[in-house]
């Protein structure tokens, strides 16, 4: 299955956020909360590779994580691409519960996490505790 990518075009604002999750109906369910709660967003990915281009591209606050991701990258590797590299923000989304990939994710400097399954208000909740810091 080739990479999904979405690309949006992005605010004049330069304020986008990005989507990287590798399930299809959860990135659908975020880009639909980011729209209601008023935020944009300048692309969806489901790899890191991906998310990467799309990052340099357009250069977004904050980015979304997955991270369990396909590909040969995770979200943790690819989290220490978009802060280091590219200054950007990341926000972990994870379903993950092991102590060890939760210990190289927070090595990783993110500003918050996510637990899956999520609502809106808590998409919301977490928006705002990482565009804050």
């Amino acid at each position: 299955m080739p990479n999904a990518v979405t690309q949006h075009a992005p605010p004049a604002d330069g304020d986008a956020i990005l989507i990287v999750e590798d399930e299809g109906l959860v990135a659908m369910f975020i880009e639909d909360a980011l729209a209601d709660l008023g935020y944009a967003c300048c692309g969806v990915a489901d790899t890191a590779d991906a998310a990467l281009a799309l990052a340099e591209a357009h250069r977004p606050r904050l980015a979304l994580v997955d991270i369990g991701l396909r590909g040969r990258r995770d979200g943790i590797a690819l989290a220490g691409d978009l802060t280091g590299r590219l200054g950007i923000a990341v926000l972990f989304l994870t379903g993950e519960n092991d102590p060890e990939t939760l210990g190289r994710a927070a090595a990783a400097g993110p500003r918050g996490f996510l637990a899956k399954p999520f609502t809106e208000p808590e998409i919301a909740d977490a928006l705002k505790a990482a565009l804050e810091t």
